[in-house]
């Protein structure tokens, strides 16, 4: 998909969010840029990991909840730069190492111990052995890769025992390797299970390559914040490629991820669920890129995923990004998921290919439920893709879209939709386009733009979504690459009172839009998705008990049938 960055757009926001040394309250702060119109033709609607996506795109002036870049990193997370003068050196040959100094330093065979603040700079192959930092909680512990390679057969490549902050730093210019030789040994009460493992805070960073290999556990384990903040990071692990408790944050890093078995980035902390405390662990991402193949969810956290800018692909996934609330104001985004391609749910559960509980057991009648009314999906800006075998968005909460520009190819068939929501689902600015199944759709439940969402009947894949106004101009265009009954599009060009000429395959109708929203979804697919209060799988059709969002005005929706609902 080849997507053109966009630019930054007049927004307004005050936040409190969780910065490295705690929580920070943001005052109102103004970002004033220049409105751009891109341009963005659109030849394919496939797969996240190789289709092409694009239409003509307007911008819109958006007001969105951010988190800061300069709040969620400081300046030497960020900086490649290290100190060698005053460094300590040491040489990793097979199965020993040699010191340049014994300050803040000890060598035991194979073993480096770290006891000090201050700057070492490793280089060579260590064929089983490791680095442990165990210095003081103020201390904080730069270790720069310099062409080195480290495997430790049953333990951590580096473990960090205790510091403050502990920086590994990639030299530039060098080839660097961690990892894990297949097995682990606890170390008296911690479970090690990963090829990286920090108690603390560690920082990835620099301007040279970092591979990070761990086949039978986690890449990089952090219990408190995780930072991948400089160079190139490849992780190949059987488990979770990153796991932290606190926080996993993402920028000016290109970052490559196989997980096999379980979730690309996994952010969540068990002491919040054994404390029955609400989570506050989240993702984070300003720029760079992000490239994931996972056996599960691609990025999952347990309250928040805020994506501000860079790249993310998420070629194969269960879920492709999963959170509470899940939050995208600016970016690239490609994801492919066998299930759920946006998932607003949780808290402290996951769900997974397996049932998390809140899948399962959660409602009223201990039935198939949609795990709580909380979550949220927040889109404002970027550029989206997403290709699900599930539901394309999907938020046990409220959907809300005002920017951006996003795309949606789902299934045809199943008790899934392009849309899914149980409180509301609004749209006031941006594109959306999606197309999927009419067995279970649901509409918007409002719009302060034209939204077209009609059954087209049962269209192929390939079969090319055309819109155009009245004056023949093509304002979507979309070519699905699975099976598809049901298309969404709106637009800012699209205003009530327009007429506009909508071909699916073949379908084809000439629209004119009495108010912001045509539909001709018939009202047992719509209420808001599938929750309700029940606890059981119903269709949202009722508006009652088991129906959507109690209250939800569907009157304003028009169909083909009556003219007005």
């Amino acid at each position: 998909m080849n997507i053109s960055k966009k630019t930054e757009e007049t927004g307004t926001y005050e936040k409190t969010v969780r910065g490295g040394d705690g929580f920070v309250t943001r005052s109102l702060i103004s970002i004033i840029a220049l409105m751009l119109a891109l341009v963005l033709t659109l030849t394919s609607c496939g797969s996240a990991g190789t289709g092409d996506a694009g239409l003509t795109k307007t911008s819109a002036a958006k007001e969105y909840n951010a988190a800061s870049k300069a709040e969620m990193f400081t300046d030497r997370d960020l900086s490649p730069d290290y100190d060698e003068s005053g460094a300590v050196t040491v040489t990793l040959s097979g199965s020993s190492a040699k010191a340049s100094s014994s300050k803040g330093i000890s060598v035991s065979g194979s073993t480096v111990t770290i006891t000090s603040e201050g700057t070492y700079i490793f280089s060579g192959e260590l064929s089983d052995g490791q680095i442990i930092v165990e210095a003081d909680d103020t201390a904080k512990v730069q270790i720069v890769l310099k062409g080195a390679s480290i495997t430790s057969s049953t333990s951590a490549a580096i473990y960090v025992k205790s510091a403050d902050k502990v920086f590994v730093t990639t030299a530039e210019g060098t080839e660097n390797s961690l990892a894990n030789g297949g097995s682990f040994t606890a170390d008296g009460d911690t479970n090690i299970d990963g090829a990286v493992f920090a108690k603390d805070d560690i920082t990835f960073n620099g301007s040279g390559s970092l591979t990070v290999t761990s086949p039978a556990g986690h890449g990089i384990v952090g219990k408190d914040d995780v930072k991948l903040a400089g160079g190139t990071i490849t992780i190949d692990a059987a488990e979770h490629g990153v796991q932290a408790n606190d926080s996993v944050r993402v920028a000016e890093a290109s970052i490559t991820i196989d997980a096999d078995n379980k979730d690309g980035v996994h952010v969540s902390d068990d002491a919040d669920a054994e404390e029955g405390t609400t989570s506050d662990s989240f993702f984070y991402m300003a720029d760079g890129s992000l490239t994931i193949n996972a056996g599960d969810d691609g990025i999952h956290a347990d309250a928040e995923a805020n994506i501000e800018g860079g790249t993310i692909d998420v070629s194969d996934s269960y879920e492709g990004i999963e959170a509470l609330a899940i939050n995208v104001s600016d970016g690239d985004i490609k994801v492919a998921a066998s299930d759920d391609g946006f998932n607003a749910a949780g808290g402290n559960t996951q769900s997974s290919n397996t049932f998390g509980s809140d899948d399962w057991g959660g409602g009223k009648g201990g039935m198939m439920n949609d795990g709580g009314s909380d979550g949220q999906i927040n889109i404002s800006g970027g550029n989206i893709y997403i290709q699900a075998s599930g539901d394309g968005v999907d938020s046990n909460g409220s959907v809300t879209v005002s920017g951006g520009y996003t795309v949606v190819c789902g299934p045809s068939q199943g008790d899934t939709s392009v849309l899914d929501y149980n409180g509301t689902a609004s749209i006031t600015a941006g594109t959306f386009i999606g197309t999927g199944g009419a067995g279970m759709a649901a509409n918007f439940s409002s719009a302060d733009q034209g939204l077209i969402a009609v059954s087209v009947g049962n269209q192929s894949s390939g079969s090319t979504v055309t819109l155009t106004d009245a004056d023949g101009k093509t304002l979507a265009e979309v070519t699905p690459e699975l099976d598809y009954a049901v298309v969404y599009v709106s637009t800012s060009d699209m205003t009530s009172g327009g007429t506009y000429t909508l071909t699916a395959g073949s379908y084809s109708e000439e629209i004119t839009l009495s108010d912001n929203i045509y539909s001709n979804i018939s009202d047992g697919m719509q209420g808001g998705g599938r929750g309700g209060k029940g606890g059981m799988m119903n269709d949202g059709g009722q508006g009652g008990p088991q129906g959507g969002p109690e209250g939800m005005d569907t009157g304003a929706v028009q169909t083909a049938e009556s003219g007005a609902a």
